[in-house]
């Protein structure tokens, strides 16, 4: 739904989400500046005010009035070495941490996709996760795996946007997938809370006894990203050990009950909740775009590790769903029958099997949903740093800690608008996430289609066969019904006033890099912020 519990944190859901997806949201969403934390992102001044050299070496071609000659497509973009991409040439992905990335940025475990079985019916549940696997997943699959070989940026879909549209769709693209990251982040606390909450029988507290839970649940989880951000990796790891063990365990006990006639039973009300049920499953398995910033960091070839990576990662997030939720079904069929279910509810199913089994799951739950978190929230406050180390936002978002070089005050700025956040319900905020990320997947599919129209002669290692393009159709039709179920009552106020927050900023930001190229600056400081220069 932009880093992951068993490697760098999901990228940007900006240039270069957001996670679980569970969702999706990510921010690898844009990876590697959580990974490379302490180290100095550009400077306005320093790094990106280089010669007018262009990429043969050569003195460019000046205007009569002393400006560089430009392109407004950028269609003379380079391929680089590969080691221009990356901040350690010795760190480099290989198939196996490709894997582990993309499925601890699209899911890391079942957490959150109860909704799933509870708004449709245990068969149309399974058959949704396989066809939107299909239809959706493996689009954006492609899409992914083309681009990133032939634009192999740790700007990512950042740069795939800049190259077929120019600045101004490249900062929307950049700050819905950073809105969508912020989202997706304020989810996992509200999972978190849910969860101890249903345990304890506590579901009707007050609404302000509710937010002192969820807010100081997100302060505590935020910590760790206030010390120094070295340690973060191997806080992932042992996560999605405590994570994974768990899971198998309670998939292992549930199927040996498993009863197909659940596979029959029909919805309490006889409807299936379409919208919130698209929803879920969009929330549940997207991001696969997530890899796309820290492409410089893959081992070559990269139009093998990367295609072969997502494809592993989507098999095993699908197969975990499918099993979890099927197990789920036979544990505690009368106790916590699946038309009851809600985020959260898998710890108290497996209270079913025994206390043992319970504190388990229990303790599965929230690290994972505290993995989920960290690898968001470090993604987007690198994000929101590096945009003020280049002068798009305001310079105090910059300050640093001294020794460890964390920066406190876009952590700060960012942990604010999570309890802003805090005030609405989990299914509210899952429709702000998913109307900024649906923004961002559209203009990646439709960038896509343009660069394959209007640079035919671009170098694609990697190409999508022309025998899966009509996939794209039914992928549409899913944002379609995610824009429709986002637009409708509250969710279309704030979906509405935040869209329109990006457009004037968007102008002002694509203005100013084109007076910069005008300056005959060869690299702006939006180009530096984009293209994650180091």
């Amino acid at each position: 739904q932009q880093a992951a519990q068993a490697g760098p944190p999901r990228g940007p859901r900006t240039p270069g989400d957001t996670s679980p997806g569970s969702g999706a949201r990510s921010t690898c969403g844009d990876a590697p500046r959580a990974m490379r934390g302490a180290m100095e992102l550009p400077r306005a001044d320093e790094d990106c005010l280089h010669p007018l050299l262009n990429s043969s070496g050569n003195l460019e071609r000046l205007t009569s009035n002393g400006s560089r000659a430009r392109s407004s497509s950028r269609s003379a973009w380079r391929r680089p070495p590969s080691s221009d991409f990356s901040a350690d040439s010795s760190l480099k992905l290989g198939l196996a941490a490709i894997v582990s990335m993309a499925f601890f940025n699209v899911s890391g475990g079942p957490w959150g996709s109860e909704d799933i079985f509870s708004k449709s019916d245990p068969f149309t549940g399974l058959c949704g996760i396989l066809l939107f696997t299909v239809t959706f997943c493996l689009p954006q699959m492609l899409v992914t795996a083309e681009l990133c070989c032939a634009l192999p940026s740790n700007g990512g879909y950042s740069i795939w946007v800049r190259e077929a549209f120019g600045d101004f769709w490249c900062f929307q693209e950049t700050y819905w997938q950073f809105v969508s990251g912020v989202a997706d982040a304020a989810v996992y606390p509200v999972l978190i809370c849910d969860t101890l909450l249903q345990l304890l029988n506590m579901n009707d507290i007050a609404a302000v006894d509710k937010f002192f839970f969820r807010g100081s649940t997100a302060v505590l989880l935020s910590l760790p990203t206030y010390l120094a951000s070295s340690n973060i990796p191997s806080l992932f790891i042992s996560l999605a050990v405590v994570t994974g063990v768990p899971v198998v365990g309670f998939c292992c006990l549930g199927l040996w009950r498993f009863d197909p006639v659940v596979l029959t039973e029909r919805p309490a009300h006889g409807q299936i909740h379409f919208g919130k049920f698209i929803n879920v499953l969009f929330w549940n398995l997207e991001g696969w775009d997530c890899i796309s910033t820290c492409t410089g960091l893959c081992a070559e070839p990269r139009e093998k590790t990367i295609p072969r990576g997502l494809l592993i990662a989507m098999a095993i997030t699908t197969l975990q769903y499918m099993l979890v939720l099927l197990a789920a079904t036979s544990i505690s069929p009368d106790a916590r029958p699946w038309q009851e279910w809600s985020d959260g509810t898998l710890p108290s199913i497996a209270a079913a099997v025994g206390p043992i089994m319970s504190v388990s799951v229990l303790v599965a739950s929230l690290a994972g949903n505290a993995g989920q978190f960290l690898s968001e929230f470090m993604e987007d406050s690198y994000l929101l740093h590096g945009a003020a180390d280049v002068g798009i936002v305001p310079g105090f978002l910059r300050k640093r800690w001294p020794k460890s070089g964390v920066p406190y005050m876009a952590n700060t700025a960012q942990l604010m608008m999570i309890l802003t956040l805090m005030t609405f319900d989990f299914s509210d905020i899952l429709v702000f996430d998913n109307f900024f990320c649906a923004n961002g997947l559209a203009m990646e599919f439709a960038a896509f289609f343009v660069l394959r129209w209007r640079r035919p002669d671009l170098h694609r290692p990697f190409k999508a066969p022309t025998v899966l393009l009509p996939l794209f159709l039914p992928a549409a039709a899913i944002l379609a019904v995610v824009w429709t179920h986002c637009l409708t009552g509250k969710a279309l106020l704030v979906n509405a006033g935040a869209f329109v927050l990006g457009i004037p900023y968007g102008l002002a930001v694509a203005a100013k890099s084109r007076k910069e190229h005008e300056a005959g600056r060869l690299k702006s400081a939006f180009d530096c912020w984009v293209e994650d220069d180091d």
